[in-house]
């Protein structure tokens, strides 16, 4: 099955009714979404060629839907372009993707604009407005290839890397569509009949496949622009929103603001939860104040979405008879495949600690342009997550710690390495580590220790300058430290556990 044809079937079944609500009140029908989405296609088919790369710079639009399933329609793949990020980055990105077309919303036309003359591949930038209007006009309202094979690669999202270059995740519709089915499978009545459901993460997130996943049920999905506890409350009670998902961080803004007493948010029945571990604590506070709603995903980008999964029933158990399970992540999926494994590849023995892989029809294709990385994650047929977890001898997965050293702040990714290479450049610092500490908002913040040059001055304020003109706002640490030394092996390895513990 291809995404795009989602649109197809729905067209037929239910064309005239919603698939898409605004920020600002106004509508799609699955008629317009599925006509709109294919004149893309025929647009991009009749001026490019399959396998070109379309990269999108937006927030929450509804033509950033179109583009999802309207470009692989047109067999090219569209690249995810997170607008955090600042415009070295976002050269970056485009450039190693080789993308040919870069379609953006108005309020990124300077970025663009400054982007311009170090694209290497794009032919064409096109704003969302009038000139997509234009673009799409006149185009027959159908798919313009009738033999996609599902195998073929759909969207391609960068996701952080420790070589401090972000990787392109290849994901296939056939890996799409694993993912959707392991989730309905997975959590059988755990969404309601017929729901309104509230997306509030960036559409540039491997969050966006549950907009897909909506679609494919045939229900309606409400856009946010950008997360704000108000607005989602307002959105709730105003449109009555039976179905959203939070990152931990969201939940915790949301118990905590004066709001929550003003709105009438009685309608919700399913309210899911990942990205990032959530504080046992937070997870109570939700639950007593919506009560046993809440389900609970654990994946990444490469897995297509998730493939460990808490249900509802899960929740109430942990609630009322088991409090540890407050700490788990759940059971693996379905239609998952899924090992806890240790160094030598061998399976772990119950409440052992080892390394997460995964194999199946979820798995990305492969990592975008970067044999070596792939070579580092598949090996012997199972993909390997970096993610270390123990197993209950109830099947419950507990993720214990991250193979490798990122740290997770809110919903967003950082790794080390990236931030460490850049102050690295900055002539006063003669060394640096980059590590995670705890955060009550955020869950963990970017934190740095740094050592000077002799007779070198600089401060935490000269420090964040330099690295807001490179790094989006999230990877800038929050917390500096100046120390007389870098704690480390000896093989020569920094010691950031040391750190943490030192600093926490």
């Amino acid at each position: 099955m291809l995404l795009h044809e989602i649109l197809e079937f729905n067209r037929r079944r239910r064309g005239t009714a919603t698939a898409l609500i605004g920020q600002d009140g106004s509508r799609r029908t699955f008629a317009v979404l599925h006509d709109r989405s294919m004149r893309l296609a025929q647009a991009l088919a009749a001026t490019g060629a399959p396998g070109d790369h379309v990269a999108i710079l937006s927030d929450n639009q509804p033509e950033y839907v179109e583009a999802y399933y309207g470009v692989p329609a047109a067999r090219q793949r569209l690249v995810f372009l997170n607008y955090r990020l600042a415009v070295p980055e976002l050269v970056r990105i485009v450039n190693d993707a080789r993308a040919t077309t870069l379609l953006y919303a108005p309020q990124f036309a300077e970025t663009v604009a400054s982007m311009r003359d170090e694209l290497e591949t794009v032919r064409r930038t096109l704003a969302i407005g009038a000139e997509y209007e234009e673009f799409i006009a006149d185009r027959p309202a159908r798919a313009p290839f009738a033999d996609i094979a599902d195998a073929e690669t759909a969207w391609i999202i960068y996701t952080s890397g420790t070589t401090g270059m972000p990787k392109g995740a290849m994901l296939s519709h056939r890996n799409l569509f694993a993912s959707m089915f392991n989730a309905q499978v997975s959590l059988p009545g755990d969404v309601p009949d017929a729901p309104c459901f509230l997306f509030p993460f960036p559409l540039c997130h491997i969050a966006g496949f549950a907009v897909v996943g909506q679609h494919l049920a045939g229900n309606p999905v409400a856009l946010m622009a950008a997360y704000s506890p108000g607005e989602w409350m307002r959105m709730v009670d105003e449109l009555k929103i039976t179905g959203s998902a939070l990152a931990p961080t969201m939940i915790n803004m949301l118990l905590n603001d004066p709001g929550i007493q003003r709105h009438d948010l009685g309608s919700l029945r399913s309210l899911g939860y990942g990205a990032s571990s959530i504080p046992a604590e937070v997870l109570r506070r939700a639950m007593a104040r919506f009560g046993p709603i809440f389900t609970q995903g654990f994946g990444m980008t490469e897995l297509s979405g998730n493939v460990i999964f808490m249900s509802k029933a899960d929740h109430l158990r942990a609630d009322r008879e088991t409090p540890e399970l407050l700490r788990a992540a759940g059971r693996v999926g379905a239609l998952a495949d899924v090992r806890i494994v240790d160094e030598a590849g061998r399976d772990c023995a119950i409440d052992e600690p080892g390394e997460i892989v995964v194999r199946g029809d979820q798995v990305l294709r492969g990592y975008w342009n970067r044999p070596e990385a792939n070579a580092e994650s598949f090996r012997d047929g199972w993909f390997h997550t970096g993610d270390v977890a123990r197993m209950d001898a109830d099947g419950y997965v507990y993720i214990v710690d991250r193979k490798k050293d990122m740290i997770v702040s809110g919903a967003e990714n950082v790794y080390p390495r990236e931030v460490e290479e850049l102050l690295f450049r900055h002539a006063a610092v003669a060394e640096a580590a980059v590590f995670g500490l705890p955060d009550e908002h955020w869950g963990e913040v970017v934190a740095a220790a740094v050592l000077l040059r002799p007779g070198a001055a600089a401060d935490a304020v000269a420090l964040d300058a330099f690295c807001r003109a490179e790094l989006a706002g999230y990877k800038r640490p929050r917390r500096w430290f100046f120390v007389d030394e870098i704690p480390k092996n000896v093989s020569g390895k920094v010691l950031k556990r040391v750190l943490r513990d030192r600093f926490a």
